[in-house]
């Protein structure tokens, strides 16, 4: 018969028993150990984050660039302004 499967509980202590028998005991991670766990963890999806954060910064300075072009109807002052008489 299989176990009842019942709420997962918190781990207090951290210990390995090996095949002999002794038992060996870890203190708890301390809360940097936990940044650098989460960290390595979430490494990948904050590196592809910050790569297309850049990425859209670059595009609004290079829009921005543009928008003063010569290739800008706008900008130009040789044309005739449409709608005047």
């Amino acid at each position: 018969m299989l176990p009842i499967p019942g709420r997962p509980r918190a781990v207090r202590a951290f210990e390995v028993i090996t095949p002999a028998g002794r038992v060996y005991r870890y203190p708890r991670p301390s809360l940097l150990q936990h940044l650098a766990a989460w960290l390595s963890l979430h490494a990948n999806t904050i590196a592809v984050s910050v790569a297309i954060l850049t990425l859209i910064y670059a595009a609004g300075f290079a829009a921005e660039a543009l928008d003063r072009s010569a290739f800008s109807q706008c900008n130009d002052a040789s044309t005739v302004p449409t709608g005047t008489s």
